[in-house]
């Protein structure tokens, strides 16, 4: 029986499942966190689907979205999924711990570095773990809901960057089309995912275009952002994904860098590259991962400081 089959399996012969995804959650980590969810429940299953963080608003259309909670289950007679993340301190603090105290962990993940977390471990290397959901879900006998169905294409949407990306595959293509052959409206979709901007946000991007400069002959783009700015904003977290993307659009940068302060000293590294570099293996230096062209990671610093040192790094990467 190899990890897929076992990962099944397991799902089949168990009553009670904790969902939980990575902190600050993109949309394939919800996506696919809510739609194994309502799957499992289609199945009677009992199911408590946790986030560390606070749901980003850009994704409050999502159906099932009422059933998340911020709190954990009393007991530990769970049988925990992870989805969208191999390691186990980038789940938070709490998750992290719980996890610790239960029977069994499954992880389901698409990156191409991927820690050591989990009993069993379905990693494949995809455009998207909702992907792999929609696999998982087929195997179980669970019928594809136009619920579950908006969720997924949601997921594989947000990972392909609207279907943009290196990863994006004729594979990709047919499972957007069985999506949207279940209910999925794509217009809707991309509507409610690129053109619904906080006030926030374009006050967070007037200051990292600000700063914004090129290093290593125009082939690093990067930028910060402070605390400050975030209360100055009033921003949330969210506010800024996808900034990164967006610098690496500039003709000739290899690599873009956001560097985010979210909390004095703490900061988040958004990593984006055109492929030259392998930002996964990058940022696994400094214990996060990804994707060749997508990465990033965490550390407690000043965001200037760091990113010096990164930009000295890149240099000798693109140079």
């Amino acid at each position: 029986m190899n990890e897929q089959e076992r990962f099944v399996s397991t799902v089949l012969s168990h009553p009670r499942f904790f969902l939980t995804t990575h902190v600050s959650p993109d949309g394939d980590g919800v996506g696919s966190l809510l739609a194994l969810t309502l799957a499992l429940k289609s199945l009677n299953k009992e199911v408590w689907p946790y986030l560390s963080d606070e749901l980003p608003p850009l994704y409050h259309f999502l159906p099932g979205r009422a059933l998340l909670r911020h709190t954990l289950p009393p007991e530990n007679d769970w049988v925990a999924v992870v989805l969208d993340c191999g390691e186990a301190d980038r789940v938070g603090e709490e998750a992290s711990s719980f996890l610790k105290q239960v029977p069994c962990v499954l992880v389901l993940d698409h990156h191409e570095v991927s820690g050591q977390l989990g009993d069993v471990r379905w990693v494949e290397l995809t455009y998207a773990t909702g992907a792999l959901v929609a696999r998982l879900i087929e195997a179980l006998g669970v019928e594809l809901t136009p619920d579950i169905a908006l969720n997924l294409y949601v997921a594989i949407f947000s990972d392909t960057g609207g279907f943009r990306f290196q990863q994006t595959t004729a594979e990709t293509f047919a499972l957007a089309q069985r999506l949207c052959a279940a209910g999925v409206d794509p217009s809707y979709v991309a509507e409610r995912l690129t053109e619904h901007w906080p006030f926030s946000r374009f006050c967070l991007l007037k200051t990292a275009l600000a700063r914004l400069k090129l290093e290593g002959g125009g082939k690093i783009a990067y930028s910060f952002l402070g605390h400050e700015d975030y209360q100055k904003c009033k921003a949330s977290k969210a506010d800024a994904d996808d900034f990164a993307t967006l610098f690496r659009a500039i003709d000739g940068v290899e690599v873009s860098v956001l560097l985010k302060e979210f909390r004095p000293g703490e900061v988040a590294v958004s990593l984006r590259s055109r492929g030259q570099v392998n930002v996964a293996t990058f940022a696994a230096r400094y214990g996060g991962g990804g994707h060749r062209w997508a990465a990033g990671f965490r550390t407690r610093t000043s965001p200037e400081d760091l990113a010096l040192k990164l930009v000295k790094e890149l240099e000798a990467l693109v140079l």
